[in-house]
């Protein structure tokens, strides 16, 4: 379990699921204020880039929890880091988090104001997923965001986005089927596309389902496919979108500046955009090292 605040310290390593002790927890994190306070900076948080200047507050609370004890997947995305050992990571065993989030509850730890995210695999397949969005929902939280494959429809998330208080994001990073088989190895695009327009038609306002590109170089790099997959998000009422690039691709050109083509697709979807009228354009930090002079 990672230190409040974020960094790779860890406060309770190798855990398992195991009931915790929030005064251990707290009293740890308060070392870590004194440290910071004296102007020196955690060990496992050196060189973050999340490192700011700010008023200490004295409470004990937690308002921002990233769930990331999972990492199955019913997707197989060419670009993800399971790809290294698929079967490895589908089958990791996790653990039941429900208890750990309703103790938070019950101890009055946990407040509203922070974002709520999940990280790992696919968190719809979870089997507490429904009880621990639930829950949120239930007590108030408003910034939700669900990274899903958008292959198995979820009802909690619906109605999460109905009510304002969840986002779905999910990267279909196509606007085809074949292309889509290509990169996600599995022949799930229509589900997804209709998933989306469902998800699409719950929202009151229309900033709660987010749609995503990953640009992946020799795959799905031209500007028609990227037009059908701007079409297919104005048609279904998604007004937010992110665009990115391949994280490993990336790596082989971080020293050298790959060609313009790519660079040119990026300023391409910032372009349609705007011509489009979408109300939000996320540019991811990749997509954005490429813009960079």
């Amino acid at each position: 379990m990672s230190a409040p605040g974020g960094g790779n310290s860890m406060i309770f390593e190798d855990y398992h699921g195991e009931k915790i002790d929030w005064e251990k927890f707290f009293r740890i994190k308060q070392e870590y204020r004194e440290i910071q306070k004296r102007g020196e900076t955690v060990e496992g948080c050196r060189g973050c880039v999340f490192l700011e200047e700010k008023e200490w507050l004295q409470e004990d609370y937690i308002d921002c929890i990233i769930f990331d004890h999972f990492t199955k997947c019913n997707c197989c995305c060419t670009y993800c880091y399971t790809e290294e050992d698929k079967k490895r990571y589908n089958t990791l065993k996790t653990y039941n988090i429900y208890p750990i989030l309703k103790d938070m509850f019950d101890k009055k730890i946990i407040r509203k104001g922070g974002a709520i995210g999940f990280g790992g695999g696919e968190p719809t397949i979870l089997p507490e997923f429904d009880k621990i969005l639930g829950l949120l929902i239930k007590n108030g939280f408003t910034d939700m965001r669900v990274p899903s494959s958008g292959i198995k429809y979820s009802r909690m998330i619906e109605k999460g986005i109905s009510t304002g208080q969840v986002s779905v994001v999910v990267s279909i990073d196509s606007s085809s089927r074949e292309t889509y088989k290509k990169i996600k190895q599995i022949d799930k695009f229509n589900t997804v596309c209709s998933n989306l327009k469902r998800y699409a038609k719950s929202q009151k306002s229309g900033y709660n389902v987010i749609s995503k590109y990953i640009i992946i170089p020799g795959v799905n790099d031209n500007k028609e496919e990227i037009d059908k997959w701007l079409k297919f998000n104005k048609e279904n009422r998604i007004e937010i979108i992110v665009i990115d690039i391949e994280n490993s691709w990336l790596r082989l050109y971080r020293k050298d500046k790959p060609d313009d083509w790519v660079i040119g697709l990026i300023k391409y979807v910032i372009e349609q955009s705007k011509i489009l009228n979408f109300s939000r354009l996320e540019i991811c930090d990749r997509a954005k090292y490429l813009l960079q002079d």
